[in-house]
């Protein structure tokens, strides 16, 4: 991809790294490979392999927003601190700036693999003094830890719950702390960087109040919010840009993320501080950082690219950008460039992009070197489930930042453009394309309605329906505002990521469950089967030979027993994206209709009247016409489904395809290769090559101080 050439500022998230020392092919290691998402015997390599590419983006800048380690083994905090002492010596102008995650300290889940027991964890303490050529930084400006507020915090902290000693130097914020770096020495103002160390791991902010264990969710404290306000003051006084970073999201990155992901955000999210310093008076944690001045927070944690735009109460905006993890799809790093333009009307601009980890090496459980030529195709097939890889592709698609804008008449004409031969205006497509390519078909005698004819005059087609003197007339010209006005229709009702991804996934999960055997398997059992068993010479199970088997049956039709299983939903989704679509214009339907059918006659008259009256959506005429589709009396989405999928172009496709399949190997390869195309497209969408991440993200979505 076309990164950003000498990048200012790079940013590694998630990194999980678990030292290879202790990695073995042992029974522990293979039961947590099971439920474990993440790619854990490479990460080491993937967080290297990283650090490689911020080498290569020029950066002199590195943020590391938190879970450096798998499960705060103090031996992977060494080792990543290793890495990242090597990375920074290479250049003495490098700086890193690195926060804590919810992995890091105080984890009880430490182990070494290798042999089989639990390995020391980090403390707070240990935390520091592992990072502590970072904290010597000399553009550290100073720690939470030392200031008046968080000393008086402190002790009430200790007092309220009897801390045993060991623990009472650390509580909620601990290694907080400000940094300011200065690129251009033209100007006196330069970047603050708020380091925010939002995880949970002390007993004021841990859900029993204890001390030693730590929790997922995150969270920021009222002192630690009026320091980071002190801090934002002093400078704003010397005129600096400031951004801040933590590990946890300030707001959800995805509407209703609180349902589900509620621990990957700050447990105040929502929560309106009370207190005499009007800077937080009233206000919620995002709140406090907007109004004060900050225009970006990069947080990780969810192992997820995006970005959620939050506007105040007041009118400030701020960013929430997420990055995600070095070892989860599709391993993503971010670089920023970030010009200094004092004295001009946008002060600083912020240029980001995203890049992936493309290809590794790595060393195996079994000490084998292996290397991975594409990686995110390597993370797909060992990292998730087929129903993973379709949810997530789903997702992704369904919350393009290109759907935010999306012109549907441009959009269709371009897509109908590049697959087939036809090449469509932007205007006047039914005169130059459509009409004539169909004019061959005309006139044509319809029962109860007449003869129905096409029309060329001047270059301009018209449909002319006569009957005894009466006359129906509709131009080409109208034709494409009324569907001007469905697609507008289209884009603002229809075109919502939630919706998108609800009937999607809905129907998708239905036919997962199609029943495919007397004995209780289904169709993802055989997918899916399909898709993680690469090699023929296991031995396949009877439910996949069978089902391989009717697929090469020509009788047996797996379009129409998908479709028949999936009917209440298809019809659903069908049902509501057709009676969303209403047939109004300037909020009328009669001056929709008016401008759409011209009539002379009375029984025309009539006859458009009375279309007039029962059709009110694309649901009514398609009922309306239901009769000259489908033959029946009522449209259903299944029906249309199936008329499509029996199109003679369709058909052609599965004859084509009947050719190829169904062995496991050929079939496999089909999938594979669809799995494949699907990750060029996410890969696309991630990194954007083309624009600018801030108005290009993955999954993007705005709140507003209505919101809460």
């Amino acid at each position: 991809m076309d990164i950003l050439k000498n990048s200012d500022m790079s940013i590694i998230s998630d990194p999980h790294v678990l030292d290879e020392s202790l990695i073995a092919d042992t029974e522990s290691l293979r039961k947590e490979l099971k439920v474990e998402r993440k790619l854990v015997v490479e990460s080491e390599s993937l967080f290297r392999k990283a650090l490689d590419l911020v080498d290569e983006a020029g950066s002199k800048y590195l943020i590391i927003s938190g879970d450096i380690s798998k499960e705060g083994e103090l031996v992977s905090h060494k080792k990543s601190a290793s890495l990242l002492k090597n990375w920074q010596e290479k250049d003495s102008d490098r700086k890193i700036f690195i926060i804590p995650g919810n992995h890091d300290i105080n984890s009880k889940r430490a182990y070494d693999y290798k042999n089989d027991t639990k390995t020391p964890a980090t403390s707070p303490k240990e935390f520091y003094e592992t990072y502590d050529f970072i904290y010597k930084n000399p553009s550290i400006l100073e720690f939470y830890k030392d200031s008046d507020i968080f000393k008086t915090y402190l002790e009430r902290v200790n007092e309220k719950y009897k801390r045993d000693e060991k623990y009472s130097y650390y509580a909620n914020g601990y290694l907080t702390y400000v940094a300011r770096i200065k690129k251009d020495y033209k100007y006196t103002n330069g970047l603050t960087i708020i380091m925010i160390d939002s995880s949970i791991y002390a007993a004021d902010m841990e859900q029993g109040h204890r001390d030693g264990v730590n929790n997922v969710i995150g969270s920021v404290s009222t002192e630690q919010l009026r320091w980071i306000a002190d801090k934002i003051d002093e400078a704003k006084a010397r005129n600096d840009m400031v951004i801040a970073v933590g590990h946890h999201a300030f707001i959800p990155n995805f509407r209703n993320q609180e349902l589900v992901f509620s621990p990957f955000i700050i447990k105040e999210y929502k929560t309106r501080i009370k207190d005499p310093d009007q800077r937080l008076n009233n206000k919620t944690p995002i709140e406090v950082l907007a109004d004060n001045g900050v225009k970006f927070i990069f947080t990780g944690h969810l192992h997820e690219n995006g970005t959620a735009k939050y506007v105040s109460e007041e009118g400030n905006e701020i960013f929430d950008i997420q990055t995600g993890s070095t070892i989860t799809y599709p391993l993503p790093i971010r670089h920023l460039k970030i010009e200094n333009k004092s004295g001009t009307i946008s002060g600083f601009e912020v240029e980001i992009k995203t890049q992936l980890i493309s290809e590794f090496t790595y060393t195996d459980e079994n000490k084998n070197t292996i290397h991975i030529e594409d990686a995110s195709l390597h993370t797909l097939e060992n990292q998730l489930s087929l129903k993973e890889v379709i949810s997530n592709y789903i997702r992704i698609q369904a919350n393009n930042p290109k759907l935010e804008n999306l012109d549907v008449k441009t959009e269709l004409i371009n897509q109908i453009n590049a697959n087939t031969k036809f090449n469509l205006p932007y205007n006047t497509y039914m005169d130059q394309v459509v009409f004539p390519m169909i004019k061959d078909k005309f006139p044509m005698i319809k029962p109860m309605i007449g003869n129905i004819n096409l029309i060329e005059e001047n270059g301009s087609y018209h449909i002319l329906v006569k009957a005894i003197g009466n006359r129906i007339i509709i131009k080409s010209k109208d034709i494409e505002e009324a569907l001007d006005v469905i697609f507008k229709q289209v884009e603002r009702d229809i075109i919502y990521p939630p919706l998108i991804i609800y009937f999607i996934e809905k129907i998708l999960n239905k036919i997962f469950k199609m029943p495919i055997d007397d004995e209780g398997h289904t169709f993802y059992d055989f997918a899916n089967f399909i898709y993680q068993y690469r090699s023929n010479d296991i031995e396949r199970p009877k439910y996949v030979t069978d089902m391989i088997d009717k697929l090469n049956d020509k009788s047996y039709d797996i379009i129409n027993s998908t479709l028949d299983y999936a009917t209440d939903e298809i019809n659903e989704a069908f049902d509501y994206v057709t009676s969303n679509i209403k047939f109004i214009k300037y909020g009328s339907k009669k001056r929709f209709f008016d401008d759409l059918i011209k009539t002379s006659g009375f029984t025309s008259n009539l006859t458009y009247k009375y279309i007039r009256l029962r059709v009110d959506t694309l649901r009514d005429l398609l009922n309306f016409f239901s009769r000259f589709i489908t033959r029946k009396s009522h449209i259903s989405g299944v029906d249309l489904a199936k008329k499509i999928a029996h199109s003679r172009s369709i058909r052609k496709f599965k004859m084509n395809m009947s050719d190829k399949m169904f062995g496991q190997k050929s079939l496999r390869k089909f999938i594979v290769d669809m799995i494949g195309e699907m990750n060029e497209d996410m890969a696309k969408i991630y990194q954007n090559d083309t624009d600018n991440d801030i108005d290009f993200y993955f999954n993007y979505i705005e709140f507003h101080d209505s919101d809460n």
